[in-house]
């Protein structure tokens, strides 16, 4: 009984490291551009994930920035190492900045955590949920 016991729990923790945002996968995603710089994007990206998207506290963001590139990452990574929610940057030019959220489709990381990473760089201030 206890082998079974430990069977599941390994099956579950294994299950838990493929689940987040895959290769390949069907995540909810958008693009946009916006008219900001991607440091400011980058920024608001970065405030909002850690405001809004790291659940209780379980949850790690991570952000790197590429100053030569004019790129930045946002990512929130479960305990187990798994993105559940990710902001790709890239400068188009000196004003205007690329914008792709991922997310992974479940919730709080699904529609609504999209939209509401959408409306915190479109409006400049960190939006937890997003009201239509």
């Amino acid at each position: 009984m206890k082998a079974l016991a430990v069977s599941l729990g390994v099956a579950v923790c294994l299950s838990g490291c493929a689940m987040g945002i895959q290769k390949g996968a069907d995540s909810p995603s958008v693009s946009y551009t916006v008219p900001r710089n991607y440091q400011t994007v980058y920024l608001r990206v970065q405030n909002q994930a850690g405001e809004c998207l790291r659940g209780k506290g379980h949850y790690d963001v991570y952000a790197e920035v590429d100053p030569a590139m004019q790129t930045g990452l946002v990512a929130v990574r479960s305990p187990l190492g798994a993105e559940v929610a990710r902001t790709e940057i890239k400068a188009v030019d000196a004003r205007n900045t690329q914008v792709t959220h991922t997310v992974w489709g479940h919730s709080p990381w699904d529609g609504s955590a999209l939209s509401a990473m959408r409306q915190s760089v479109m409006i400049d201030t960190s939006v937890c949920v997003a009201y239509k």
